[in-house]
């Protein structure tokens, strides 16, 4: 899937199922979310996730920093695509997105945001090493959204902390392009 693709796919539904196991996947499957975040697996678990929700009709992003047996590098950005073949990458760290992108592979930059400080460093970094996509954590900032979509011009993926329906509609109202929630609850929103 291409970037222009996916952010069709998720201004009709703009809510991502977060997953971390094999129950989930399932459920994840059956929702009507329109992409995937794989936060747990492993690598003999990555590539059976991925099929099953690829069979589904879901775009799949794995996240590197979180799916066990994964290094942190371009080697491992490497063999996942080879063998995983998600349609994209997740992590805190720029060195095995830039590789991602290299390959053709949609990424998407995680930051957490404690303090304005963390919020101007992680905007200073990204304007620097610019993903396909950021994802600020948690979900719940609303004028960080505004802030980083309106200073990088880079779509923004609210996540992290969100439970409720009227969460997802702020983070939109915000200017989020979507949400990532692991709330199953969710998804069909």
């Amino acid at each position: 899937m291409i970037k222009s693709e996916f952010i069709r796919a998720l201004e009709r539904r703009s809510v991502i199922a977060a997953v971390r196991d094999a129950q989930d996947v399932r459920r994840a499957a059956d929702s009507p979310a329109s992409a995937v975040f794989l936060l747990g697996g492993s690598i003999l678990t990555l590539e059976e996730m991925t099929r099953a929700l690829h069979g589904a009709g879901k775009s799949v992003f794995v996240h590197l920093d979180l799916c066990e047996g994964l290094g942190k590098d371009a080697a491992a950005v490497e063999w996942c695509a080879r063998f995983v073949k998600p349609d994209g990458f997740i992590s805190t760290r720029s060195q095995p997105l830039r590789r991602a992108g290299e390959l053709g592979l949609m990424t998407i930059q995680r930051i957490f945001l404690v303090d304005s400080g963390s919020l101007t460093g992680g905007m200073r970094h990204l304007s620097a090493n610019p993903p396909d996509f950021i994802e600020v954590m948690p979900g719940l900032v609303p004028k960080a959204i505004v802030r980083l979509k309106e200073e990088l011009r880079l779509p923004v993926i609210a996540g992290g902390m969100i439970t409720e329906r009227r969460e997802v509609e702020e983070a939109i109202r915000a200017g989020a392009l979507a949400v990532s929630t692991s709330a199953p609850e969710l998804w069909r929103l």
